[in-house]
């Protein structure tokens, strides 16, 4: 027998590797760990060397869409596509930085873009069967919802991914650059991405006029901000003062706050909501007003909505307010559905819309101010006014104010029972007898108003109201039709707005329009055409005559209750047969206002909420116009309307022989005058026109204002 070693003796070779005791019985547990580490340290390294640092912004991540404006030309009305504003290092306050780096990344400036603790967790997570998840850092926050290249989904090789990316991030960019850039970005609630959007959502605020306070609600905010609410004592509100207080506890923590201060502080008061983040109210109608006037200057909605355009408009926030008080205090919004009624007011010097209110939003949701919802009626009787007197004649001229009274074609009376056109006047005025033009004009006289037109000639009528803004297509139906002189067609409150304007700003045209200047994300300047000089229709002497007799409706006519406390004022009622709609047109010479009412079903407007009996241009519109003009020229300096020369030829039309009327007479305009009057209009003999087509035929329109 062999002699040699114990059975139990093993030979070693020389120099050989030991584990350690505590591993010597689980050399298998630490082979399945090196095979499962080594790979996949190795196809980490692979993943860092071969995945490239992003450079360009997910599919809307970047978007800042298009703000719209106030006036004043500083307050955000609302914004067009998505709702963030980026903002500069400088404008972010100090205080807000750490309350973010409190709630959402506390070692930020030391850390390098990870979470060891956070990968490790969300590992264990994904192991046992769990979601992907763990409290990212900001860069890694960056990394996935703002970089392209990464998922939304939960896994792991999504979450390896995102390691890879904010760590080559924070390698290679400034901290201070990754921050600013997570804060214009990261989502707050209330449809707010970055810093700026949410301090005007909910504090109505900018950024860098932020407390202590407030921003660390907002970094609060940043958690769970589809979750929180800002006011109340429900489960989500005490969350987010818990959430609030734990940022302010962070801010003391890191050194950037002093206990006693925060011991001082007191959980913010916020803005319910803000206007700018859901649309309201009549910023709806702005808001596709807006679309359409950038639409015809070739601008498309999608340019708008991503194209960080600045859009200043001329609204007046308080006279925006005053529009809205003046119809609820009509009980606007109790009014049936099919009643449609709204106030707009344009300044007369260049057809700025300074105010409106198109309707209350939950009682119906279709414009009242810019499309036609009712004819006219008496409110075209100044536009046959100016066309009188850019033919030659005078304010002072007569007509005849009997009613009933029938046309002829030529523009001659006939008897009633012969055929032509029969007009009356509203059975609250009847016959007057002899009357000047500014009389008919106050009292609304429909027969005496008919047959200026004629004389004015029907077409020279159509052609003075179009120069002065009328819309040519509403018109064009009845060019040549007598009873185009009672406002048959159709116009929007809008456009009436603007045709007064001309009256009270000397005899200019204006475009009414919403849109006063347009800053594109260079900084240019967008050209405007409604902001071009105009062609003056009428000179100043007729104008100020047009506002003569528009005043005496304010003062003696259908328009009384128009009148203001502390200035003159001009205007003009108008109401449809059987009162299926109601009009006031007034303006001083700062502001020319436009109050409409209509059945869009054809009823009359009877009864209705806050206007007992049937409603005319002398009740509801009249006193809407007044309730808002009282207020809005609380800001505006009393101005005198101008005194007119009378200038022109007093003309008598009043054929009737027992009226016995005086011969008439023409007064001498003085040499500047007619220098004036040859400038704005060709020269043209007054004389009646020889036809009226289509004067026996029916108008196409159902009704037939009255007065």
């Amino acid at each position: 027998m062999r002699a040699g070693r114990p059975r139990h003796a093993r030979t070693r070779p020389k120099h050989s590797f030991r584990l350690p005791r505590f591993l010597r019985g689980g050399r298998g547990l630490l082979a399945a760990v090196l095979s499962c580490v080594l790979p996949t340290a190795t196809a980490i390294a692979v993943l860092y060397v071969r995945t490239p640092l992003p450079t360009e912004p997910q599919a809307g991540a970047a978007d800042e869409g298009s703000t719209v404006y106030y006036g004043d030309g500083r307050t955000p009305m609302f914004r067009l596509g998505a709702n963030r504003e980026v903002v500069r290092h400088h404008q972010i306050p100090d205080h807000l930085r750490w309350a973010v780096l409190a709630a959402e990344d506390r070692g930020f400036y030391t850390g390098h873009g990870v979470s060891p603790k956070a990968m490790l967790r969300a590992l264990m997570n994904n192991a046992s069967g769990g979601d992907m998840q763990g409290a990212s850092t900001i860069t890694q926050q960056l990394a996935r919802n703002y970089y392209k290249g990464l998922s939304r989904d939960r896994t792991l090789g999504r979450k390896v991914k995102e390691l890879v990316v904010a760590v080559k991030m924070n390698r290679d960019r400034p901290k201070d650059e990754i921050l600013d850039l997570y804060l214009n970005t990261v989502y707050f609630g209330r449809q707010t991405s970055g810093v700026q959007a949410a301090a005007r959502a909910f504090f109505d605020k900018d950024v860098w006029q932020l407390t202590v306070a407030e921003s660390a609600l907002l970094a609060a905010m940043i958690q769970r901000p589809e979750y929180f609410r800002t006011q109340g004592d429900d489960a989500p509100a005490r969350a987010l003062r818990a959430r609030w207080k734990y940022v302010v506890d962070g801010m003391v923590a890191m050194g950037r706050l002093e206990r006693a201060a925060a011991d001082r502080l007191r959980f913010p008061r916020t803005r319910r909501e803000w206007q700018g983040v859901n649309l309201t109210g009549q910023d709806l109608l702005v808001r596709q007003r807006v679309l359409d006037e950038l639409e015809t200057l070739g601008i498309p909605a999608q340019s708008v909505v991503n194209g960080r355009l600045k859009i200043y408009t001329g609204l007046d926030r308080r006279w925006m307010a005053y529009a809205e008080q003046a119809m609820r205090r009509a009980r606007e919004p109790e009014w049936p559905q099919r009643v449609r009624g709204g106030l707009i007011a344009v300044d007369p010097a260049d057809g700025t819309v300074r105010a409106l209110y198109g309707g209350d939003p939950e009682r119906t949701q279709h414009d009242s101010l810019f499309t036609p919802v009712a004819q006219a009626a008496s409110g075209f009787k100044p536009y046959v006014l100016a066309a009188a007197l850019r033919r030659g004649y005078s304010v002072r001229s007569v007509v005849n104010g009997d009613a009933p009274q029938k046309f002829a074609p030529d523009g001659s009376l006939t008897p009633l029972s012969a055929p032509g056109y029969l007009v009356d006047n509203d059975e609250k005025i009847g016959s007057v007898g002899r009357v000047d033009l500014a009389t008919a004009t106050a009292l609304s006289v429909n027969t005496g108003y008919v047959k200026l037109a004629f004389e004015a000639g029907l077409s020279n009528v159509v052609d003075t109201a179009v120069d002065l803004g009328f819309p040519a297509e509403a018109l064009k139906p009845f060019r040549g039709q007598a009873g185009i002189a009672l406002g048959i067609a159709d116009i929007s409150a809008a456009h009436q707005a603007a045709g007064y304007a001309a009256f009270a700003n000397g005899g200019t045209p204006v475009t009414p329009h919403l849109i006063t200047k347009i800053v594109d994300a260079r900084g240019r300047t967008v050209p405007l055409p409604w902001t071009r000089p105009r062609r003056r229709v009428l000179t100043t002497e007729q104008a100020a005559q047009v506002t003569y007799a528009l005043r005496r409706t304010v003062t003696t006519g259908t328009g009384r209750d128009a009148a203001l406390p502390d200035r003159e004022a001009a205007g003009k009622t108008g109401s449809t047969d059987r009162h299926r709609a109601a009009w006031f047109v007034g303006y001083v010479p700062q502001l020319s206002t436009a109050v409409v009412m209509a059945d869009t079903q054809g009823r009359t407007l009877r009864n209705l909420p806050g206007h007992p009996g049937e409603v005319s241009g002398e009740t509801g519109p009249t006193r809407i116009w007044r309730s808002f003009m009282e207020k809005a020229t609380r800001d505006l300096p009393v101005e005198p309307f101008p005194t007119p020369a009378f200038t022109g030829e007093a003309h008598n039309w009043d054929t009737d022989p027992q009226h016995a009327p005086p011969p008439a007479t023409r007064s001498s305009p003085s040499a500047s005058s007619r220098a004036a009057s040859s400038r704005a209009t060709k020269p043209v003999t007054p004389r009646p026109e020889s036809t009226a087509r289509g004067l026996g035929r029916t108008p196409p329109k159902p009704s037939v204002p009255r007065r």
